[in-house]
C-alpha cells in the first residue's frame, strides 16, 4: 500500500459512515482495515485528530492510534516514542470536551504507551502535571488515571511479567499521590455527580491494584464516599454503579486480610449498614440499586469466606454476612438472587471438604438458600394449560443454573430429606400448578444423588406422579417427565415400575408440546435399563417410525436413537442383524429418495445422516483385532454402504454434508472395527478422490479412524501408507502457501491426528515412507501454531513420534526405531526445542501442558543433549530479540529455569516449571 493522501482517507470514511451503496461500503472498509495495518497508519491517524472534522472521522482517528500503539508499537523507532507522546497529550488536551469515547480511546493510547515506553520515567507525575491546572481537562486526567493500572493487567498487550511487576511497583509509589488527586476533586465538586461517578471509577481501579498503605486508607473520606452515596435516594444509575465497582474493587483486595486488615474491619462494618439500604430497594422496587448491592454483599461473602467458615465469632466471619445474602436470594426478582451463586458455590466446595458439624452450622442457611430458589422457580401463573416453558428464555437459563447449585449443596441438607420435603410441600391443598411445577424442578435437581436402592420414600410418591390428572398442566406434566428422566438408575433397581413408568412417557409422546421431555426420558429409560428394554425393542422401533409425527425435537430424536442402540446391543445375537436392518432403512430410504432426485434435496440429508451416525455410534461394542472377523452388523453396513457413498459423490461440494457423510462412516467403521474390510478399499478410494478435489479436511480425521481400525491389521498397512502418502501431496501443498498453517488450522489438525495414529499402529513403516521427513519439518513449523485442537494434535505426534521405540517401561522394543530417533534429533534437535521454547513464549500458557511433554520426553531419554539445546534456546530471549523489544528475561531468571529443569525428575513436575518461565512473556 502507497502512502495514501488524507483527502482519500476522508473520502473512503465518508463512504463508510454516509455511503448508501452497500458494495462501496463494504469496499471503503477493506480499505481502511488495509490503512489501519499499514505503517502509514500512524501518521494519518495524527492528521485525522488535528484535523477534528466529525465525530466518525475521530473516532476512527482515535481508535487507530489505539491499536496501532497496542498491536504494533515495534513499527516504530525508539526516538519517535517522546514525540508520539507529546501528540498525545496535544490531542487529548484539544479534544477535552468531545464525545467521551474518543478521550476513552486517546486515554487508553496514551496509556498502552506508557506501558510499553521504559524510557518514560514518571509517568503518572508527567499525566498530573500536564492536565490538573485547566478544569476543563480533569475529566481527560481521571479518565487517564482510570485505565493506567488497568491496562497492566491487559493481554493484548504483551508486556512481560518483568515489566508487569516494574510497573506495578511503579504505580504502587505513586499510589498516594493520586488518592490525594481524587481527595482534592471529592472536596471540590462534592455536589457534581459526574465528577464523583468520575473519580469513583479511578478510586475502583487504583484500589485494585493494592499498592495503598491499608490504614491511610481506611481512615480517608475518598472510602467512606462511596457508601454515603449508596444511602443517598437521589443519585443516578450511573453514580450508583460506580460506587458499586469501587467498593467491590476494596473487598476484592482485601482477601488478603492480613495485609489489608484495618480496611478490612472498615469495609465489614459499612457494608453491614447497607443491609437497611436493600430493604428499602426491596420497598421500593428498584431493581438496579438491589442488584448493585447484592454485588457488594456476594464480593463481601467471597472476601472473608474463610472467616465465615472457620472464625464465626470474629468480626470478619459474622455469620450476618451470609444473612445478607439470604436477603438477597428472598428478593423478588430471580437476576438478584443469581448474583449470589458463586459464593454458594464457593461455600459447598469449601463445606464439601470440613466435617458435620460445619454443615450443621450453615443448615438453616441451606434449607432457606433453597426454599428461595424453588420460589423463584415459579413459572408465569397465566402461562396457558397447554403450553410449556420457553427452554431458550433467560429465565430457563436461570432455573438451569438453580439445578446445577442445587446439586452442588444439597448435601448440606440431605438429597431426600429435600425430595420429601418438597413433595409434602407441592401437595398442600390450594398450591397454584406453578408452585407445584417449581417444586418438581427442584426435585429433579435433587433426583440424581438419592440412592438407586432407595425403597422408603420414592416408590409411593414416583407412583403418584405417574398417575396425575389428564387435565394437570403441561408444564406440570413436562416436569414430571424430566424428573422420571433423572430416576433411571432407581427405576432398574424397581424394575416392576418400569411399565407404568413407559406407559406415562408413551402418553407423552403423543402430546406434542411435550413430547420431546418424553423422548428425553425414553432414551434415559434405554441407557440405564437396557436390559429390561430389550422386550419393547419393536414398540421401541414404532416410536422411532412415527418421530417425525409426534413433534419431538431434532436432538431429542437423535437422543432416542442412541438410547434404542444401546438397547440393540442387549439383543440375542440371532435377533440383532435383523433389528439392525429395520432400525437403519427407517433412515435410510429418504437418503435413496435424495439420490433418485439427483442432489434436488427435497430435505435435509443430514438429518438422516445425523440419525445413522447416532444409531452406529450408540451400538458399537469397540475391539483391536489384528485380523480380519466377522460381525452381525456388517451385513447391514454392506447393504446402506452404496447410500452412504452415492451421497458423497452427489453432495462432494458441500463441506457440511461431507463432513456429516464422513462422521456416519466413522462411526459405522468403529461399529464393526476390521469385520468393515469388505468397504475398506471403496471408502478408501472415496476419500483420496474427493479430498484431492475439494480439501474437505474431514477425510483425513475419516482417514485416522481406518487406521486406528484396521492398522494392526499387516495385510492392510501397506495401503493404509498409501492412503496417507496420497493426503499428504494435497495436505503440504495446501499448508505451504502463505500463511496455510494459520488458514487450515482443521488440516493441520486432522493430519497430524492422521500421522500419530500411524505412529502408533505401523511405525517402522511410516517412518520409512516418502511423507515422513515432510511431517517432521511441518511439525516444527505447526509447534507455534495458536489453535487449540492444531496445536495438540502437533504435540500428541511429536510425543507419540519420540516415544515409538519403546514401551511402557521405557524399554527400547525397536533397535531400528531408536536409531531413527537418534538420527533425527541429531539432525534437528535444536530446532525442535527452539520451536518449544517459542511456543512457551508466545502461545497461551495452557497449551504449555502438551508442550512440556514433549520437553519431558527429550529430557527423559536424552537428557544432556537436550539442556545443551536448551540453553542455546533460551539466550535469544535475554535480549528479547525472539518475542519482541519489550519483552525479555534476566540472566538469572534464565539461570533459574535451566537450573529447574535440570532438577526435575518427573514429568509432573516439569509443567510447572515450564508455565512460570512462560509467564515471563505474557
Amino acid at each position: 500500500m502507497e502512502k495514501p493522501m488524507i483527502e482519500k482517507v476522508l473520502e473512503t470514511l465518508s463512504a463508510l459512515y454516509n455511503g448508501t451503496n452497500p458494495k462501496e461500503t463494504e469496499e471503503a472498509s477493506k480499505w481502511l482495515m488495509h490503512l489501519q495495518r499499514s505503517v502509514y497508519a500512524w501518521e494519518v491517524a495524527d492528521q485525522l485528530l488535528v484535523l477534528k472534522q466529525d465525530l466518525p472521522t475521530s473516532m476512527f482517528a482515535a481508535q487507530t492510534m489505539r491499536a496501532k500503539i497496542q498491536f504494533s508499537f515495534d513499527e516504530l523507532p525508539e526516538a519517535t516514542h517522546m514525540a508520539l507522546r507529546d501528540s498525545l497529550f496535544n490531542h487529548l488536551t484539544t479534544l477535552a470536551t468531545a464525545d467521551i469515547t474518543i478521550t476513552r480511546q486517546l486515554a487508553l493510547a496514551l496509556t498502552d504507551l506508557a506501558l510499553q515506553m521504559k524510557s518514560w520515567v514518571g509517568v503518572v507525575n508527567d499525566i498530573i502535571e500536564r492536565f490538573k491546572s485547566d478544569l476543563a481537562t480533569i475529566p481527560v486526567l481521571l479518565e487517564i488515571l482510570k485505565v493506567l493500572p488497568e491496562e497492566i493487567g491487559s493481554r493484548s498487550l504483551r508486556l512481560g511479567a518483568n515489566r508487569r511487576l516494574e510497573l506495578r511497583r511503579l504505580l504502587g509509589q505513586d499510589c498516594i499521590k493520586v488518592l490525594s488527586l481524587l481527595t482534592i476533586c471529592l472536596t471540590n465538586w462534592p455536589d457534581n455527580s459526574e465528577m464523583q461517578f468520575r473519580i469513583f471509577e479511578c478510586l475502583g481501579s487504583w484500589l485494585q491494584l493494592g499498592g495503598f498503605p491499608p490504614d491511610e486508607v481506611a481512615k480517608s473520606p475518598l472510602l467512606l464516599a462511596p457508601f454515603n452515596s449508596l444511602h443517598l435516594l437521589e443519585v443516578s444509575e450511573k453514580l450508583y454503579n460506580a460506587a458499586t465497582e469501587a467498593i467491590c474493587s476494596a473487598l476484592t483486595v482485601c482477601e488478603d486480610t492480613d495485609k489489608y486488615l484495618p480496611l478490612a474491619n472498615v469495609l465489614v462494618s459499612e457494608a453491614k449498614k447497607l443491609g437497611p439500604v436493600f430493604e428499602a430497594s426491596v420497598m421500593s422496587e428498584d431493581l438496579d440499586r438491589a442488584q448493585c448491592l447484592c454485588r457488594i454483599f456476594t464480593n463481601l461473602a467471597e472476601s472473608f469466606l474463610y472467616h465465615v467458615i472457620h472464625q464465626p465469632h470474629t468480626s470478619l466471619g459474622d455469620i450476618a454476612i451470609v444473612d445478607l445474602l439470604i436477603q438477597c436470594v428472598k428478593y423478588p426478582d430471580y437476576e438478584v438472587a443469581d448474583i449470589t451463586f458463586s459464593l454458594w458455590y464457593q461455600l459447598s466446595e469449601c463445606l464439601y471438604d470440613n466435617d458435620n458439624d460445619l454443615w450443621e452450622h450453615f443448615r438453616p442457611h441451606v434449607q432457606e438458600l433453597l426454599a428461595a430458589l424453588c420460589n423463584h422457580c415459579k413459572l408465569d401463573e397465566k402461562l396457558p394449560p397447554k403450553s410449556v416453558p420457553d427452554e431458550d428464555s433467560d429465565f430457563e437459563d436461570f432455573r438451569s443454573g438453580v439445578v446445577e447449585l442445587t446439586r452442588d449443596i444439597v448435601f448440606v441438607v440431605g438429597s431426600l430429606n429435600t425430595f420429601n420435603d418438597l413433595f409434602n410441600h407441592m401437595m398442600r391443598p390450594g398450591l397454584p400448578w406453578n408452585a407445584q411445577e417449581a417444586c418438581l424442578h427442584m426435585m429433579y435437581a435433587v433426583a440424581p444423588s438419592i440412592r438407586p436402592d432407595e425403597d422408603d420414600i420414592l416408590p409411593s410418591k414416583v407412583t403418584y406422579l405417574l398417575h396425575i390428572p389428564n387435565d394437570a398442566h403441561y408444564s406440570i406434566r413436562a416436569a414430571i417427565l424430566r424428573l422420571l428422566s433423572q430416576l433411571g438408575g432407581w427405576i432398574k433397581e424397581h424394575f416392576s415400575m418400569l411399565g407404568d413408568v413407559l406407559q406415562f412417557l408413551m402418553e407423552g409422546l403423543r402430546i406434542p408440546q411435550v413430547s420431546t421431555y418424553a423422548a428425553h426420558a425414553l432414551r434415559e429409560m434405554c441407557d440405564k435399563c437396557k436390559n429390561e428394554m430389550t422386550p419393547n425393542f419393536d414398540g421401541l422401533l414404532e416410536i422411532v417410525q412415527a418421530a417425525d409425527t409426534l413433534s419431538i425435537s431434532k436432538d431429542a430424536v437423535i437422543g432416542l436413537l442412541r438410547g434404542v442402540g444401546e438397547v440393540l446391543k442387549e439383543m440375542p445375537s440371532d435377533q440383532v442383524t435383523d433389528s439392525l436392518r429395520k432400525l437403519c432403512y427407517l433412515q435410510v430410504q429418504p437418503l435413496i429418495q435424495v439420490i433418485a432426485k439427483g442432489g434436488a434435496l427435497s430435505c435435509d440429508p443430514c438429518l438422516w445422516l445425523d440419525r445413522l451416525a447416532a444409531i452406529f455410534r450408540s451400538c458399537s461394542s469397540p475391539t483391536k483385532e489384528t485380523h480380519i472377523t466377522t460381525h452381525p452388523y456388517m451385513e447391514v453396513i454392506a447393504e446402506i454402504w452404496p447410500t452412504i457413498k452415492s451421497v458423497c459423490e452427489l453432495c462432494q461440494s458441500d463441506v457440511v454434508i461431507i463432513e456429516r457423510s464422513t462422521r456416519c462412516i466413522r462411526f459405522m467403521l468403529r461399529s464393526v472395527g476390521v469385520a468393515a474390510v469388505p468397504i475398506l478399499q471403496d471408502v478408501v478410494e472415496l476419500s483420496m478422490l474427493i479430498y484431492q478435489q475439494w480439501k474437505h479436511s474431514c477425510f483425513l480425521y475419516l482417514g485416522s479412524i481406518i487406521v486406528d481400525e484396521f492398522g494392526l491389521v499387516a495385510s492392510c498397512q501397506p495401503g493404509l501408507v498409501t492412503m496417507v502418502n496420497e493426503f499428504s501431496k494435497t495436505v503440504f501443498n495446501q499448508l505451504s502457501s502463505p500463511a496455510g498453517l494459520i488458514n487450515h488450522p482443521d488440516t493441520v489438525d486432522d493430519f497430524f491426528r492422521l500421522a500419530a495414529r500411524c505412529i502408533q499402529h505401523f511405525p517402522l513403516l511410516f517412518v520409512q515412507s516418502e511423507v515422513f521427513g515432510n511431517t517432521v519439518q511441518c511439525s516444527l513449523s505447526a509447534a507455534t501454531l495458536d489453535h487449540r485442537d492444531a496445536f495438540m494434535s502437533v504435540m500428541k505426534y511429536l510425543k507419540t513420534l519420540l516415544a515409538c521405540p519403546y514401551n511402557k517401561e521405557g524399554q527400547v522394543v525397536s533397535n531400528d526405531l531408536q536409531q531413527m530417533v537418534v538420527s533425527l534429533l541429531q539432525a534437528k534437535g535444536q530446532a525442535f526445542v527452539i520451536s518449544l521454547v517459542t511456543g512457551f513464549t508466545l502461545l497461551p500458557v495452557y497449551l504449555c501442558v502438551d508442550s512440556s511433554e514433549v520437553l519431558w520426553l527429550l529430557l527423559s531419554r536424552f537428557r544432556e543433549a537436550t539442556m545443551g539445546w536448551l540453553d542455546e534456546a533460551v539466550k535469544p530471549l535475554l535480549s528479547g530479540t525472539m518475542v519482541g523489544r519489550n519483552v525479555s528475561i534476566t540472566q538469572s531468571q534464565k539461570q533459574q529455569f535451566l537450573h529447574d529443569i535440570e532438577r526435575c525428575h518427573t514429568q509432573e513436575g516439569l509443567y510447572p516449571i515450564v508455565k512460570q518461565f512462560a509467564k515471563l512473556f505474557r
